[in-house]
């Protein structure tokens, strides 16, 4: 069944509003709602789709006007005033409170906390709303305020919550989520359906022409628009300063509405004003002269009109009746400068105080005069909605909801365009919509593009239209200073190079993003339909061989083409005739590619050259981009003098060009994978900037004509297989330098002096030269898989600048120099050496040291306990190693795996730090010498950490936390576990007064058997899931234990391994849902992070309470579970505690222990 339009109710407010933590969930769990919402045609507001500027209490307006309001409940949430503002602004709505258009129906969604933590505000959620009433300057209302919010967080969770626990699926949660909104919101319509609201006598469905007033009394942006202007103004101000402001904006955007409501308001408070509106048929009769005549008759001719004074003492006499009083000049559309020189210069026949507004889509022509602009935005995605609804004159349900917002984004806030696009779908089906839809990027709006199009015809000179036609055909979101260099008119050096670039934005056409040019969608396409429909100056030949090749063989209009594009995604391959460009004496770009595969490799070129190709005499040619080009070389007659760019990748070059030729303008460079290169002694470009050879394998030389290269800064030589050598020179600007993989290269020469990214991985070299020493601006030395590396000079230790040094896998390397004092990664993993230098405990800002691998290393004879920085120790396959030192004490992830020689660490593991907040895990797989002992240190260790952790109240994000954790070969429980099991499964009977006892933490263990398990991945992970009967509450999951390493390398494990974890039970014993609970059931299972695996089986699981201190000893759980067994903590010797111990820890936000595995990449 097709669906049409027929109602015409406009809804001016969201159907869902949402109430939430900015700061804490806006970019994970709120966005990923907010895109669900959206997606499934619900329109949900949040505060980011406000402009800045918007006075707060217009949410108010966003909250009275909704359906629905979802109020997100997070660990943060009682930090924001303005979160609980506005939860106590949508109770008052639930009840249908002053201004509420409806009553408004509240969804409570606790985001990892519970409900009696909001309820009797626990912990730090009570602390943070305690400390927040009491914050300097919020004295007025004290009280009233805290009454106000408790009483709307106790009203909130009155109703039924939905409720996300710390391991749930976020994607299910927000899918239910979305059902609840739903069926609430077709519940909603059901009840107004059956009860409409009374109809005035003149009742009926409002006519499409009052839609569209419904839509103008929607002022929320307008006003807000106004009031940033006033402010510019100083309107308020009833000073002496006179302020000329400028209006500028994209044509369409909504200056001259602006204007008219400005001056509107500022006629109540200034007597004399006047609005002039120029118009551009009439530019050379309206001129200065013209301008003052409009404002003297508009301002003083009655006041101040004497018929005596002659036409020349005129001018003087009005400026000294101007003079006298307050003026307000509203100038709209201006287009000339000379339009407005009346106001530049000598301006004393202006009464201070007096305004002066301009608007114009041409902010150089107001450079200079202006005190402020003011550029008038975009309308936000909710407010764009609203007006294209308005123009439909119906309820947007289903795939309406979806599609409307698709066409909002591609009008990206443009006013013209959502107006007119809702007059053009008005009526129409939902195939009509998906029709008009799939050609929004190639047919613009009549009215639109008309528009659109009379700005470019009008508003800009031809060098403006071509330079706006070739970003659209060519350079759209690239670079702004590469696109300026191939645009520019003029010379490159001159003071009005990147005129072109620079007159397009100050018109608005395009705009600078991230560095980056980029324009607007309805711009964009309405260059492209110029390009095909009304230019001959670009051939946008399609991947239809036959009319691609007839449109080069046509001669007519060769002489006026100025860019070429020719895609051969789908062309059957051909030859290409040579003569194809010749008689393109203007041809500026050329680019010939494959739109179906943008990496190029997989690509062959359609294209045959039987004669090579032949190009205009006396060319232009600027760009030109041949993918997988078939010829050997360029023609002979070919000069580059004009050539900026060049980009050749995956071509079968040989050489450039036939002798050294000089292309003075040529910026950049790619002759990437072009295999048969042999040589770039022809290339010649002294302001070339990057030069990219690599995959270049039959290059193996490079000339000595490359210093001549003074720009230079960046070249890649990766896979050059045969270069052999690099040449004595010295280039003065380069900065980064690539010889990754240059297999065959055996000496390194220091070419440049500047460099400050070095890539030497994978070469043949066997050593630096001393010369190295002089590189101070070098930050980033990769030397990986240097097998012939034998030393390193000590002058390395002079590179003062010098972060990264990566050295893996250079297995000859024995000596390590003097370490360098500003390191942060070190990585020497698959090396020879025997020892580390003296000064490395020196290396106190390094954040990451690999020595995995090293078989000559028996014992690190250093105390790391001072590098406090260090956050990642990796000791992999350290197979000789027999004992660790003492630990740096804010280690997050040690990986010792495979130390199959390790006995013994020292005691105790690391210095404790009371203030730390951080999760750890200890990996100490496959270390099957590791002694009793120390495996009693290193729970000693975890145990005593954990206590630094183990306050509820900083347990701010999860009801679970994995605090810290360790692994080692094993295949017992460790004896103080108060209750163990075989099998992967514990089920412990509760007492009734099970969750009164003041215990502050839980203890996990598990041991796995890995003997079965031969297919084993980089990824594992030992997870628990609790779940208690009789109680309205979730399971709860979270990993004890396991490992995430990067790459392809398995991660082999064998025998048993025991994992031990620490983790919170974040208030879980004072929630109401387990006043019933009985029993408890703990679930252990390994996963490789995505399923379990069946192969790891959990033979024995360990649980035990850990008890406040002053308790410990007293108190135990008389639980019951299979093989249980009773012993205290003070009473096992292998399990040392301090109950003297009273460090603070702070709160920290905390990550999950996985997390931190994934960091150790090569």
């Amino acid at each position: 069944m097709v669906t049409t339009f027929s109602s015409c109710e406009v809804k001016l407010g969201p159907e869902v509003f949402i109430n939430f933590r900015g700061d804490e969930l806006r970019k994970t769990f709120i966005s990923h709602l907010h895109k669900r919402l959206k997606g499934d045609g619900i329109d949900a507001f949040i505060d980011s789709e406000e402009d800045a500027g918007q006075e707060l209490t217009n949410f108010f307006k966003r909250i009275e006007k909704s359906k629905i309001a979802l109020a997100v409940l997070s660990s943060r949430y009682t930090e924001s005033h303005w979160c609980l503002q506005e939860l106590v602004k949508i109770m008052e709505c639930s009840m249908k409170g002053e201004g509420c258009n409806n009553k408004l129906l509240v969804i409570p969604i606790l985001y990892k906390l519970n409900v009696s933590t909001v309820t009797e505000l626990d912990g730090d959620f009570g602390l943070k709303l305690w400390n927040l009433w009491r914050l300097p300057g919020r004295n007025r209302h004290r009280d009233n305020r805290i009454v106000k919010w408790s009483e709307a967080l106790e009203d909130v969770l009155s109703r039924k919550a939905l409720i996300f626990p710390e391991n749930g699926k976020e994607d299910d949660f927000v899918s239910t989520i979305v059902t609840h909104v739903k069926n609430a919101l077709s519940k909603i319509q059901r009840q107004r359906v059956q009860n409409p609201k009374p109809q005035k006598a003149d009742g009926g469905n409002p006519k499409p022409h009052n839609c569209l007033s419904r839509a103008s009394n929607n002022t929320e942006p307008e006003e807000q628009r106004l009031k940033q202007l006033e402010g510019k103004l100083n309107v308020e101000c009833n000073d002496n300063e006179t302020r000329i402001v400028g209006v500028v904006g994209m044509p369409g955007i909504g200056k001259t509405y602006l204007a008219e409501k400005l001056f509107v308001n500022l006629k109540r408070k200034i007597d004399h004003c006047v609005f002039i509106k120029f118009e551009r048929e009439k530019s050379k009769e309206q001129g200065s002269e013209w301008l003052q005549k409009r404002v003297v008759e508009n301002l003083l001719y009655q006041d101040y009109f004497d018929p005596r004074t002659t036409d020349k003492d005129a001018p003087q006499y009005w400026k000294n009746g101007l003079a006298l009083v307050k003026i307000v000049v509203i100038l709209d559309n201006v287009i000339d400068k000379e339009q407005i020189d009346v106001f530049r210069g000598n301006c004393d026949w202006i009464k201070k105080g007096s305004k002066i507004v301009i608007t114009t889509r041409d902010k150089s022509l107001i450079e200079g005069l202006v005190s402020d602009l003011y550029e008038v935005p975009g309308l936000n995605e909710g407010d764009g909605l609203e007006l294209f609804r308005a123009q439909i004159c119906s309820n947007l349900e289903g795939k309406f909801m979806g599609m409307s917002r698709k066409f909002v984004d591609f009008a990206g806030g443009y006013p013209l365009a959502l107006r007119e696009f809702g007059v053009e779908l008005k009526g129409k089906d939902e195939d009509q919509w998906e029709e008009r839809l799939g050609t929004l990027t190639q047919i613009s709006n009549v009215e639109v593009g008309n528009f659109l199009k009379d700005i470019y015809e009008n508003d800009l000179d031809e060098k403006q239209r071509d330079a706006f036609l070739d970003i659209v055909c060519f350079f759209r979101s690239q670079d702004e200073n590469y696109i300026k260099s191939l645009l520019d008119s003029i010379e490159p050096n001159s003071t009005e190079a990147g005129r072109e670039v620079r007159d397009l934005v100050d018109k608005f056409l395009i705009h600078i993003s991230d560095g980056r040019i980029e324009m607007h969608n309805l711009l964009f396409t309405m260059g492209k339909e110029l390009v095909e429909t009304t230019t001959r100056k670009y051939w946008m030949l399609s991947s239809n061989s036959a009319v691609s090749i007839d449109a080069l063989r046509n001669k007519e209009g060769r002489d006026e083409v100025r860019g070429v594009v020719l895609d051969m995604s789908k062309m059957e391959e051909m030859p290409l005739n040579n003569q194809a460009f010749v008689g393109m004496s203007n041809l500026r770009y050329l680019k010939v590619y494959n739109s179906l595969c943008p990496n190029h490799s997989d690509a062959a070129c359609k294209l045959n050259l039987p004669n090579g190709i032949k190009f205009p005499k006396d060319n232009i040619v600027r760009y030109i981009y041949w993918m997988n080009f078939l010829g050997e070389e360029f023609p002979s007659d070919f000069e580059p003098k004009d050539l900026i760019d060049l980009w050749l990748p995956y071509s079968k070059i040989i050489r450039l060009w036939d002798c050294a030729k000089d292309a003075p303008k040529l910026k950049w460079v790619n002759l990437s994978h072009s295999s048969k290169l042999t040589s770039i002694s022809d290339l010649y470009a002294p302001n070339l900037l990057r030069l990219n050879l690599e995959g270049c394998t039959s290059l193996k030389e490079l000339p000595h004509e490359l210093q001549e290269m003074k720009n230079l800064v960046f070249l890649n030589l990766k896979g050059c297989t045969r270069l052999l050598y690099l040449p004595k020179i010295t280039m003065v600007s380069l900065k980064t330098l690539i010889l990754s993989g240059c297999s065959n290269l055996q000496t390194f020469e220091v070419i440049s002096g500047s460099l400050e990214t070095l890539y030497l991985n994978e070469t043949a070299i066997d050593g630096l030269p001393p010369a190295i020493g002089n590189l101070h601006r070098l930050n980033f030395l990769n030397m990986k898989d240097c097998k012939n590396l034998v030393t390193l000079p000590d002058c390395l230790g002079k590179l003062k600048s010098l972060q990264e040094l990566k050295l893996s896998r250079c297995s000859k390397l024995k000596i390590f120099p003097e370490i360098m004092e500003n390191l942060r990664v070190l990585l020497l993993d698959g090396t020879s050496i025997t020892e580390m230098p003296s000064n490395i405990i020196n290396l106190s800002f390094v954040q990451r040291l690999c020595l995995s691998r090293n078989d000559q290393i028996y014992s690190l004879q250093f105390d790391m306990g001072h590098m406090f920085h260090l956050k990642w120790l990796e000791m992999k396959y350290c197979k000789n190693l027999t004992s660790l030192p003492r630990l740096p004490p804010n280690l997050q992830c040690l990986n010792a795996h495979g130390c199959t020689s390790l006995r013994t660490v020292t005691s105790p593991l690391a210095l404790l730090k009371p203030t730390e907040q951080i999760h750890s895990t200890f990996i100490f797989t496959n270390c099957h010498e590791l002694e009793q002992v120390s495996k009693n240190v290193i729970i000693s260790y975890v145990q005593k950490k954990s206590e630094l952790m183990s306050d509820d109240r900083y347990n701010k994000d999860f009801v679970f936390k994995s605090l810290i954790s360790t692994c080692f070969p094993g295949c017992d429980i460790p004896a103080w576990f108060n209750h163990q099991g075989l099998g992967s499964v514990l089920k412990l009977e509760l007492p009734q007064d099970w969750n009164a006892g003041r215990f502050i933490r839980i203890a996990l263990s598990v041991v796995v058997s890995f003997k079965e398990y031969k297919h084993q991945n980089n990824t594992l992970q030992v997870k628990c899931t609790c779940d208690f009967t009789n109680a309205s509450l979730s399971p709860e999951s979270f990993v004890v234990g396991g490992w995430s390493e990067p790459g392809d390398e398995p991660h082999t494990v064998e025998s048993d391994h025991v994992f031990i974890a620490y983790t919170t039970w974040s208030s879980i014993k004072k929630r109401q849902q387990l006043s019933s609970a009985n029993e408890v059931s703990l679930r252990f299972e390994v996963t490789n992070g995505t399923s379990a695996v069946a192969e790891c089986e959990v033979m024995k699981s360990g649980f035990s309470l850990v008890y406040e201190p002053e308790e410990a000893e007293n108190t135990s759980w008389e639980g019951t579970s299979r093989m249980e067994k009773r012993i205290s903590f003070a009473d096992d010797g292998d399990f040392p505690t301090d109950a003297n111990y009273d460090g603070t820890p702070t709160t920290e936000d905390s990550k999950k222990p996985n997390f931190l595995m994934r960091l150790f990449s090569g």
